[in-house]
């Protein structure tokens, strides 16, 4: 993949520290082919660009990436970085117990890279064409309509939303994506609260249309689409965030280097382009703006933990 010019520069090391010095490995604890996996290799291409060494890029999916995110800090090793989503700080542990690893050391916030775009979809058997006529409709047919949702995120959002509302409907989980896809196309499913890339497909067909997207602002792509604060559910908004971390004690002159290089990257129109192309938005932030990120994703988190069930809604 062949970046701009303005990716091709080798960055020069802020201070003494010279740094990579070898071989790079990105750990993505989502499988191949997903969005964050997708981001991750577009950026890697990048960076390794910028630094002139080779990057491996190591899918560790599994356990919504706590397989992941166990294998990096078990690494202890200052040339393997992490691309992982903020949930992986705000959602686990309110999950799990115990997790592998401390999410408040061992992940290191780096910069932002992309947020992958939620929308609340419905099959085009429902005659709704909002997202306060989806909450009349459902208030008047209790327990008629079915939903489902992508995990973490998109159900809490979605669930809360339900529980607020005092709107009681059918929850139909999935194992795969796949299936869940193809349900809603064929109208199995009423109501879904996914990422674009998953509704892309009935919606193209004809079979679905979107109500809103949970971004904070409208999307360049769909600017007809109302954002759920819009559409008067302001406590629906959220963002799926992904970012580069580092290692624990990570020196802060080159958690702050690597930072400016993952803004530079995030600049490219290339580098743009594919990821939009996968239904994520292009970020890139400073170390402190992406910590102030997953924080406000954290209090969002724990507002919705108190209306939901987490750990039952997330089964």
């Amino acid at each position: 993949m062949a970046l701009a010019a303005s990716a091709n520069t080798t960055s020069k090391c802020l201070g003494a520290y010279d740094w990579p010095t070898r071989t790079v490995k990105i750990i993505v604890p989502f499988s191949s082919g997903s969005a964050n996996d997708v981001s991750a290799r577009v950026y890697a291409d990048g960076l390794a660009k910028r630094w002139g060494k080779p990057i491996v890029v190591e899918n560790k999916p599994g356990a919504d990436a706590i397989v992941g995110g166990a294998a990096f800090a078990n690494a202890r090793d200052d040339h393997t970085l992490l691309y992982g989503t903020a949930s992986m700080i705000t959602v686990s542990p309110l999950l799990q117990e115990v997790l592998p690893y401390d999410p408040s050391r061992d992940m290191v916030p780096i910069s932002s890279t992309a947020s992958s775009i939620f929308v609340i979809a419905v099959h085009n058997q429902l005659p709704v064409r909002s997202l306060q006529e989806l909450a009349q409709l459902a208030r008047s047919k209790p327990g008629e309509l079915s939903w489902s949702s992508g995990p973490s995120l998109p159900h809490f959002v979605f669930a809360a939303m339900m529980t607020r509302n005092a709107l009681r409907q059918v929850y139909i989980p999935y194992r795969d994506t796949m299936s869940q896809q193809v349900d809603f196309g064929e109208g199995r499913v009423q109501i879904l609260s996914h990422s674009l890339q998953t509704v892309r497909g009935p919606v193209a067909a004809g079979k679905a249309r979107i109500l809103a997207v949970t971004s904070p602002r409208r999307e360049p792509g769909l600017p007809e689409i109302p954002t759920v604060a819009e559409a008067g559910f302001p406590d629906m908004e959220i963002e799926g965030l992904s970012g580069l971390f580092g290692w624990r004690d990570m020196p802060p002159t080159l958690r702050d280097r690597i930072a400016t290089d993952v803004r530079a990257v995030a600049g490219d129109a290339l580098v743009r382009s594919l990821i939009e192309a996968d239904g994520q938005h292009v970020l890139g932030s400073t170390s402190s703006e992406f910590s102030a990120a997953i924080e406000r994703q954290r209090s969002r988190i724990r507002q919705i933990g108190r209306i939901v069930d987490l750990r039952n809604a997330a089964k």
